[in-house]
């Protein structure tokens, strides 16, 4: 009985050494099996874990001009809130503080690092051709938002985008709300009876596009409406609530109260900085006989509650909702070489060649619940 054991272990050895060079090969191809113990742990921490980014999935690195910035802030939320619903796509969140070089170097890294798309709302309009031109030449996709690069910088670079709305849709809709009002309630509206709409405007920083492009629209579609208007006064704020405060402070000391008839702002802040200034001063509380019409863009959660209170005339509604689901399936289709169209997009939209256009919407007693029930379900 041990000869004939011995026998078989001599033969199986024989065969094993044999077979050594084939085990070793199959060995680094096949991971070795799990014991029930450690199949166990394993599918703890799975449960546990969340799911990991796999190798299919797009990597991208976004660009925002500011995260403190409550648009902007905003905006990334829901943007981040699309992408988890979106899948296959992993976003690297960048803040450039609204300064041209931090933003430059957040670009820089993204590209040392690998990312497969940027994407980039930049601090200001001239710094979009050299960050197009440093993707360009790591052929990287680009796929600017929200601060519209030159026409030049769109024409030389390929595999570059532009999602966004256009401005000048905005500036109309805004300076519409005033007129609407003007025409409905000329009684209490035209406070010192001579037929003229004496408003002032708030602008944002002096040369941005969107403000020459939103400013420029009011005075035209007051003119195509047939308004008899004067602008007692025109400044930027900056976009900022207390400089507009600040501002409109002023104007109400040099022209009274009542001397102003109407107020539009290139942007819900400053519009809630002009409305804050009106109630200080004991306006825009309930009474329709001492209310200052005013009017914003971008329909913020807290410009829409102003809204339903009565302090803030109207607003437009800038689509982040729409835009971020833009961007998203933009990015997607950069990276795996796909034709940008509407159906690609998959929102609301209008394609031109390299540029994306959402519309702005205008937000009114007709659908400001909804708006703000929207706003608020997408913004948490």
């Amino acid at each position: 009985m041990k000869k004939r054991m011995v026998s078989v272990l001599l033969a199986a050895v024989m065969t094993l050494s044999l077979m050594g060079c084939g085990a070793k090969e199959a060995a680094k191809e096949a991971p070795a099996a799990e014991t029930p113990v450690e199949e166990a742990a394993a599918g703890e921490a799975e449960a546990e874990a969340p799911a990991p980014e796999t190798a299919s999935d797009v990597k991208a690195t976004v660009i925002w001009r500011a995260f403190d910035d409550q648009f902007q802030s905003g905006f990334r939320i829901i943007m981040q809130n699309e992408e988890k619903k979106a899948g296959g796509i992993s976003l690297d969140m960048q803040d450039a503080a609204n300064d041209v070089s931090t933003a430059i170097s957040k670009l820089e890294a993204a590209l040392t690092k690998g990312t497969d798309v940027v994407a980039i709302c930049a601090p200001d309009r001239e710094s979009t051709e050299t960050m197009a031109q440093k993707t360009s030449e790591e052929g990287v996709p680009a796929v600017f938002f929200n601060m519209e690069p030159m026409e030049t910088t769109m024409q030389t670079y390929d595999n570059i985008y532009y999602v966004g709305a256009q401005a000048k849709e905005s500036g109309e809709m805004c300076a519409q709300a005033l007129i609407n009002y003007w025409n409905s309630n000329k009684e209490i509206a035209d406070k010192n009876d001579d037929g003229v709409l004496q408003l002032v405007i708030l602008q944002g920083e002096i040369g941005q596009q969107d403000v020459v492009l939103r400013t420029q629209a009011y005075e035209e579609t007051l003119k195509a409406q047939g308004i008899d208007y004067e602008v007692l006064a025109m400044d930027t704020a900056n976009w900022d609530q207390a400089q507009a405060l600040d501002k409109m402070n002023a104007w109400i000391t040099a022209y009274g109260i009542d001397g102003i008839e109407g107020v539009l702002c290139n942007n819900d802040n400053m519009a809630m900085g002009a409305m804050q200034a009106c109630i200080n001063n004991g306006y825009n509380s309930g009474d329709a006989e001492k209310f200052v019409p005013i009017v914003g863009i971008d329909a913020n959660i807290d410009a829409l509650e102003a809204m339903k209170a009565g302090s803030l005339l109207g607003t437009v509604l800038n689509d982040r909702l729409s835009q971020s689901n833009a961007i998203i399936n933009v990015i997607k289709a950069a990276k795996e070489g796909k034709e940008v169209t509407e159906e690609v997009v998959g929102v609301d939209c209008t394609v031109d060649g390299k540029y994306v256009w959402v519309p702005y919407v205008i937000v009114d007693s007709s659908n400001l619940d909804a708006t703000l029930e929207l706003m608020s379900s997408i913004s948490q």
